[in-house]
């Protein structure tokens, strides 16, 4: 008799209980089964894919009687590496795909097949009847039976249990070779808990049981390695490397392959981001350069054609994402991360020219934000920014989520390409709100003959230092100004920003070579002296989150945070939350990311409009 066990009691199950190895992330945004947004995150070491209850910020439960107990994962096998995971929901059914980078596949994993009675009909894991194999022809009658298998645990796979003349080995397709031993007379459960049974009998050697558990899911093998994944609610669309690269279109539910669009020979297709208007951009890993996908009728690959864009360097990952400017022109831009650089470049895609978000230098090029880039992901909505106008109110922009691989996470406003600013901002010391010594007003450091040269201040706000306009541009460092009478000039470095290449003179605003700072030396009756100096402290000032920002200021100088060890690609979604009845009360929206971090096995939730990481599952 085969037995059907649904989730229970797994705490006596020897497996991680959330993530191993978080990698990917999809959502779906209001599936009929929940009725609520539904995240589902891949893990590249247990070959997992666990739903996520969005809105609540919790781990996703099919019954609404027992919130306490979690719905089943989705098991596709111990021996698979998952990374990108895309997920479609339609008439109440969910399926998920998800790369195997192991197994250069993909996988297709049916999660929910309908709806009964208000409740999701989760996939129900099967088996066959074992079958025995006499290999010697001996006449040994052993039995296998009390079969169980689990949902979230068990996958598609054939099982066989095979005797060494010893012992007893339990061997999967994908789960590979288990450790533990079965032992005939005992109740024996596989290492992760995907098969239960009993052995009972003699054998002889070479003597086993075949059987296959069945789950729906469905592997599918391409003209190469699949390497990402995108989709547009109706299609899936793969990046596929090989001799032939290329993106493949593929209808979600039946796996029909719908053709394909040829990329440049030599490409190395990475990361996809979807567009507007049918458009599907690429990053390639090797060159650097960025494939254009048009689709005149969208996930139509017959009628697509691709354009290539030079970058500055391989791409590690792209975004894409609309809005309008300050004056009302409608933009859609490309968000382009370069490998090995500390920036996101900004394409404008209905110009065809490289955005410049600060025309101070010559550098047509992103801000920097102080380490290479892992991933990136456009806002759903508007986010609402820190820094009130004069009037009060908050300004909301269309956002590009960017993690970086020191562990933070920043956010972009897509209409100028530069850092949501924090709520003060970029700034210098002011006399003010700042008395700590590391933001001390920069007073005159005379070290020769008496001087009486100053840094001149705005009597209205109290700040010294004018910021650039951009924030992102300038960093957080220590500068010193420094007389040199051979020049009749001042020597201006930053501790990070070096020795600038303009110098400053006395009644003349200065402004540093990236347009990071602006100050202005007034002259005096007494004049300067080589070794005089002024020095000050900056704070960038941009809106970004660490795993733990203890004082909860959304600002990363303080030194109070806890960072995320390598975060992986993020994800923009979108909740609401509120009355849905009706009434007096708006429903109120939250802009939020989805953070894998495979290196700590945690996955995080940050509230964008809230201004910290609020959730974190384990």
């Amino acid at each position: 008799m085969i037995a059907l066990l649904l989730l229970g009691c797994e705490e006596d199950l020897t497996i991680p209980l959330h993530f191993d190895g978080p990698a990917g992330a999809a959502w779906i945004a209001d599936p009929v089964a929940f009725e609520r947004p539904v995240g589902f995150v891949s893990n590249s070491r247990s070959g997992k894919i666990v739903p996520l209850d969005l809105l609540e910020g919790r781990l996703l439960t099919d019954d609404t009687s027992a919130s306490f107990l979690r719905a089943s994962s989705i098991a596709t096998g111990v021996g698979r590496q998952l990374r990108d995971v895309a997920a479609f929901a339609k008439d109440g059914a969910i399926t998920v795909w998800a790369v195997d980078e192991r197994g250069a596949v993909l996988v297709q994993a049916p999660y929910v097949t309908g709806v009964a009675d208000g409740a999701p009909i989760e996939v129900e894991p099967t088996a066959t009847e074992p079958v025995f194999v006499d290999a010697d022809d001996s006449g040994d009658t052993p039995t296998l039976g009390e079969v169980v298998v689990r949902a979230g645990y068990t996958t598609t796979e054939d099982w066989s249990v095979e005797y060494d003349g010893t012992r007893w080995w339990a061997v999967g397709e994908v789960s590979g070779k288990q450790s533990a031993e079965p032992v005939p007379g005992e109740t024996y459960t596989t290492d992760l808990g995907e098969l239960e049974f009993v052995v009972e009998g003699e054998a002889t050697a070479g003597d086993r049981f075949d059987l296959r558990t069945d789950t729906g899911l469905a592997v599918w093998s391409l003209d190469g390695r699949p390497v990402a994944l995108a989709d547009d609610g109706e299609r899936l669309y793969v990046a596929v490397h090989g001799d032939s690269p290329q993106v493949g279109v593929i209808d979600p539910w039946s796996g029909a392959w719908l053709g394909q669009v040829a990329l440049p020979a030599g490409a190395a297709p990475w990361r996809m981001a979807r567009g507007v208007a049918g458009q599907l951009l690429v990053g390639d890993a090797r060159s650097a350069a960025l494939s254009v996908l048009d689709f005149a009728v969208p996930g139509d690959p017959t009628t697509a054609t691709v354009t290539t864009v030079a970058t500055a360097a391989p791409v590690v990952d792209v975004a894409v994402q609309s809005g309008d400017l300050a004056d009302g022109t409608p933009f859609v831009r490309a968000f382009v991360a370069p490998v090995g650089l500390h920036r996101v470049d900004v394409y404008d895609l209905l110009g065809g020219v490289w955005v410049d978000p600060n025309p101070v230098d010559a550098a047509v090029a992103g801000v920097d934000l102080g380490s290479p880039i892992s991933g990136l992901t456009p806002s759903v909505g508007l986010v609402a920014t820190p820094q009130p106008t004069t009037w009060g109110a908050y300004p909301e922009v269309p956002a590009v989520t960017v993690a970086t691989q020191d562990g933070f996470v920043y956010v972009l406003d897509a209409s100028t390409g530069c850092a949501v600013p924090t709520l003060r901002g970029p700034h210098g010391p002011n006399e003010v709100l700042d008395a700590s010594d590391s933001f001390q007003y920069a007073l005159l450091d005379d070290v020769g003959a008496t001087s009486d040269v100053i840094m001149a201040y705005d009597e209205a706000t109290g700040e010294q230092i004018a910021m650039s306009a951009c924030p992102g541009v300038a960093r957080t460092e220590y500068w010193t100004v420094t007389y040199d009478s051979g020049s009749a000039s001042w020597e201006v470095e930053g501790s990070r920003s070096g020795i600038q290449v303009n110098a400053a003179y006395e009644d003349q605003r200065y402004v540093s070579d990236s347009g990071a700072v602006s100050f202005l030396l007034l002259s005096g009756t007494l004049p300067a002296t080589d070794g005089d100096s002024f020095g000050f402290t900056v704070d960038r000032g941009v809106l970004g989150w660490s795993y733990a920002d203890v004082n909860e200021d959304a600002a990363l100088t303080s030194g109070l945070e806890a960072y995320w060890e390598a975060p992986g690609r993020p994800l923009g979604f979108q909740v609401w939350a509120g009355p849905t009845g009706g009434g007096w009360d708006d429903l109120d929206r939250k802009e939020m990311v989805l953070l894998p971090v495979e290196n700590s096995d945690q996955v995080s939730r940050i509230h964008l409009d809230g201004g910290k990481a609020d959730v974190s599952w384990q």
